[in-house]
């Protein structure tokens, strides 16, 4: 066999590969027996997943590694109908991706971060990929989220933050999801940018922003709302992770690169909390107080469901998000 370097010198430098087309997706779920459907009449956020054979049944459990094909393809679809369905724009960082249309409300209107959490659970456009393989994309995607948005007149961006994981290789710029949301947010926002800045985090992705509050510094004045929907650390507390004695290779490499998400900083982490609110899982209804539950001010998201706290929330996040709005007049 010819050394593979050897045999490589004289070839022209193989592409990068591309993300699969809308087509590709639909034809993937379809040889995997499924396809999304929205009754007459219904958005993409009222599409479900069913079984081609019979619409009237939805994802059968076929083990693990079915369900595994299953749900990376239910990620995927979501992530080509931010274009299809919702008319952003997918923006290179690098090698990793956006989605974003900056001035689509308009060049003074507000701009929303929306920020999945971690891997495989979360990737761009979805909030919870396993409500997406067995509910509606409005219980697991963001798609409900971006038109309420554009209704209110805000701009939306949607981070990619997991991209080195699902690549299975290291994305400059965004080796890690705190990395990720400090480019786009460098990319996104100008130095001299002076309107209101909202951001919603699922899950790790509240650890992202703390990151973002401790490397950014001057996001600080930007920043006016940040809304958490059962946001935590894999271990530690949001506002300082830590590696568990018992050894972990993830949170390891994951404080080699970004140490200051490891570290207090007591500015950082004061300004994040005078922003933010927690909807946590709990039995309670939303939006009741739950002192006591973390560094933020928490109040139930009003489901049990970690996956499912972010459109339970709905309603009480976006009040919120105006809420903090109204006060910056």
């Amino acid at each position: 066999m010819e050394d593979k370097d050897e045999a490589m010198a004289d070839a022209p430098a193989a592409e990068e590969p591309q993300p699969p087309s809308p087509k590709d997706v639909v034809d993937v779920l379809a040889e995997l027996g499924y396809a999304y459907r929205a009754p007459e009449g219904g958005s993409v956020s009222d599409e479900r997943l069913v079984q081609l054979d019979n619409d009237t049944k939805g994802f059968e459990w076929k083990g693990q590694a079915n369900y595994d094909a299953v749900a990376a393809a239910c990620a995927l679809y979501c992530k080509t109908r931010l274009v299809l369905a919702c008319g952003l724009m997918e923006t290179a960082l690098g090698d990793a991706r956006c989605w974003a249309r900056p001035d689509d409300a308009g060049p003074d209107a507000p701009i929303v971060f929306l920020v999945c959490g971690s891997f495989p659970g979360g990737s761009a456009g979805v909030w919870g990929r396993s409500l997406c393989v067995n509910a509606t994309l409005r219980d697991g995607a963001m798609f409900d989220y971006v038109e309420r948005c554009r209704a209110e007149k805000w701009n939306v961006v949607i981070a990619d933050p997991n991209v080195s994981e699902e690549s299975g290789r290291s994305v400059e710029g965004s080796e890690t999801p705190h990395r990720h949301l400090s480019t786009l947010y460098s990319r996104a926002i100008h130095p001299d940018e002076t309107r209101p800045i909202l951001i919603v985090a699922h899950s790790y992705g509240a650890s992202a922003v703390a990151f973002l509050f401790k490397d950014k510094p001057a996001c600080r004045e930007r920043i006016v709302g940040v809304a958490l929907t059962d946001g935590c650390a894999l271990y530690g507390s949001i506002l300082k992770e830590e590696v568990p004695p018992s050894g972990s290779a993830r949170l390891e490499k994951t404080k080699e690169l970004v140490p200051a998400a490891f570290a207090d900083d007591a500015d950082a982490n004061a300004a994040y909390a005078c922003v933010a609110r927690n909807f946590v899982s709990s039995p309670e209804p939303a939006g009741t107080p739950l002192p006591g539950r973390g560094p933020f001010e928490s109040v139930s998201a009003g489901h049990t469901s970690h996956p499912a706290t972010t459109h339970a929330a709905t309603e009480e996040v976006f009040a919120f998000l105006k809420e903090k709005l109204a006060e910056t007049k």
